[in-house]
């Protein structure tokens, strides 16, 4: 799942309702959030082609594989418990802390897609040339001025428009990074070994049904 994340100069352009919309524009999109661990897990499968010669030697290498991975995961192996088995869990146990990280897990790939909903969302509006408190001054101005203000009205709800919705994008992925860390920390907290990378965390996420 692609994630989209805000600079922090954005996100401090829209907090203080100055929207600069060059800044804006800095939106990024990262692969990182909800699915860190699993491009390099992937990747790196890529490079077992060479050994195909041999059949045995093929599934050698995917059984001391899969060792490999048991033996990082170390604890976290017991996340092949069932479902009721991880619901049930004291919370204070190895397999409750692997379930409140499924939990915690879950809420962030809820939140990610959430926050990349809003940035399409934001993408799929044409970008003002201004902003609307700017518009708005040209507004008072034409109106003491005793100009037709019907063009800059127009101009200042679409300006409005895209302010709200750039917004919520920055909100959207402010709760996402923040989750994200509330899931790598519950991460650590259920491990008895380092925190998992790669082809062992994307083993792991597997196995609790994250993927």
């Amino acid at each position: 799942m692609l994630s989209k994340l805000l600079t922090t100069t954005a996100a401090a352009a829209i907090a203080i309702s100055a929207v600069s919309f060059a800044t804006v524009a800095t939106l990024t999109v990262s692969t990182e959030m909800a699915v860190a661990g699993n491009g390099n897990g992937n990747g790196n499968n890529g490079n077992n082609g060479n050994n195909g010669n041999s059949g045995n030697t093929g599934n050698n290498n995917a059984g001391n594989g899969n060792g490999q991975t048991a033996s990082t995961l170390g604890a976290l192996n017991a996340a092949h418990a069932n479902q009721n088995a991880l619901n049930n869990a004291a919370p204070n146990s190895r397999v409750g802390k692997i379930a409140i990280y499924q939990r915690e897990a879950i809420l962030t790939n809820t939140l990610t897609a959430a926050a990349d909903a809003a940035l399409d969302a934001l993408a799929a509006l044409t970008q003002p040339i201004r902003t609307s408190a700017d518009i708005q001054a040209a507004i008072d101005l034409a109106a003491l001025a005793g100009q037709d203000t019907t063009a800059l009205e127009a101009e200042l709800a679409a300006a409005l428009v895209y302010e709200t919705a750039a917004t919520t994008a920055i909100t959207a992925a402010a709760a996402a990074a923040e989750q994200r860390a509330i899931e790598t920390g519950a991460l650590e907290a259920a491990t008895n070994k380092d925190v998992p990378t790669g082809e062992a965390l994307n083993a792991l996420r597997v196995m609790l049904g994250l993927t």
